[in-house]
């Protein structure tokens, strides 16, 4: 029986294994932690795997697990959440400047996508606060639904969309000098018609 569990569980979670070990690494901002933080994962959804509903979506189960499992284990460190000013938060931020600033240059997608990622992306993301880069992490990296999210945490829809809105704004104005560093924008004012 053991071993026909084993054989399941190992099925059900192969293809999640790197989305989980990103996400980890996204949360801990350390590997060594990143792969504690998915054994322990592992070790809990195989024993839980009894509580879990077969035709339903795995995925959110076990990711449920690794936001648990990060919440309850590795957040102990940190006495106090950090603190967002939301007054410097303005909507539209960034379309605002791209409008009334600057104007794009000629890029293709592929480009652009080639290079989202790098290490200033990276750098913009990991510094978001805690309930907004998990949030941005599972709906804009993870591809999650807002419905699987708000199950995943355990908080209601509308603060997974309040904190995703709030994760984006702050990314915006964090990657506003990214773009006109790699070229995405200019200094040059739009001219009006």
């Amino acid at each position: 029986m053991t071993e026909q569990r084993q054989k399941e569980f190992s099925e059900l979670v192969e293809p999640h294994l790197s989305s989980l070990y990103s996400t980890a690494l996204r949360m801990t901002h350390n590997q060594n932690d990143a792969e504690d933080l998915v054994q322990d994962t592992l070790y809990k959804a195989f024993r839980a795997l009894d509580q879990f509903q077969r035709n339903t979506n795995f995925r959110a189960w076990v990711f449920r697990i690794l936001v648990n499992t990060f919440i309850t284990g590795y957040r102990k460190a940190v006495k106090q959440p950090q603190k967002v000013s939301y007054d410097d938060l303005e909507e539209f931020f960034l379309y605002k400047k791209l409008d009334d600033t600057v104007s794009l240059q000629e890029s293709s997608k592929e480009d652009f996508l080639d290079n989202f990622f790098d290490d200033d992306v990276k750098g913009a993301l990991d510094s978001l606060p805690y309930q907004f880069r998990l949030v941005v992490l599972l709906c804009d990296v993870e591809g999650f639904s807002y419905n699987e999210i708000s199950k995943i945490i355990d908080a209601p829809l509308g603060t997974v969309m309040s904190r995703l809105y709030r994760g984006r704004r702050l990314l915006q104005r964090s990657l506003w000098n990214y773009a006109k560093k790699r070229g995405y924008v200019t200094d040059e004012v739009k001219k009006r018609s």
